[in-house]
């Protein structure tokens, strides 16, 4: 086995006991002890990759929001497409998932509800003429939501994703009135 699939496979148990951890407890209250006994690694395992628990979510983080920004560029104004892609990828990523839940970190929370707040500004701006809307009605929308689909998926993650992307999507485009 090379090394790189054994850095690969340590930072994987990581991000698995990270995301078990944050079920129970806040980033926080989680001690390095706890995440590597967690991981069944060593303390110097975990050492030998992150500083500690607060650089390995930064840099889980920082792929997470590239990730995301390509599902947006790549999807551009098709918030189908976008929608159900992100429900994939949370669906995949149980560490993300953890992290949008009432344990996880306030960054990503806040990177999610904005890119959604973004694309339902240029959704509704695109299906509805602006004519008649006040620039802070245009505002308001996009926030509200932004807001209500992001409590929906955290709702979805929090019942243990039980609709499959595709359903949640389609419940979501449905509430939007697609």
């Amino acid at each position: 086995m090379t090394e790189d699939n054994r850095k690969q496979r340590t930072k994987k148990a990581l991000e698995k006991a990270m995301a078990d951890l944050l079920k129970q407890q806040s980033l926080d209250n989680i001690t390095t002890i706890k995440l590597v006994q967690t991981a069944k690694i060593s303390r110097s395992s975990f050492y030998t990759h992150y500083r500690d628990k607060y650089e390995m979510i930064e840099q889980y983080q920082q792929t997470v929001f590239a990730n995301i920004e390509y599902i947006f560029d790549k999807h551009d104004l098709d918030k189908e497409a976008i929608i159900l892609e992100v429900f994939d990828y949370l669906n995949r990523e149980e560490l993300l998932a953890a992290l949008l839940s009432h344990n996880g970190t306030r960054e990503i929370k806040t990177f999610i509800r904005h890119k959604l707040q973004i694309l339902l500004t240029r959704d509704l701006r695109y299906r509805f003429s602006t004519e008649g809307r006040s620039e802070l009605e245009e505002l308001y929308s996009g926030i509200y939501f932004s807001h209500a689909i992001f409590g929906v998926c955290q709702k979805w993650i929090a019942r243990g994703k039980k609709e499959s992307p595709q359903e949640i999507t389609k419940l979501l485009l449905q509430l939007l009135g697609k």
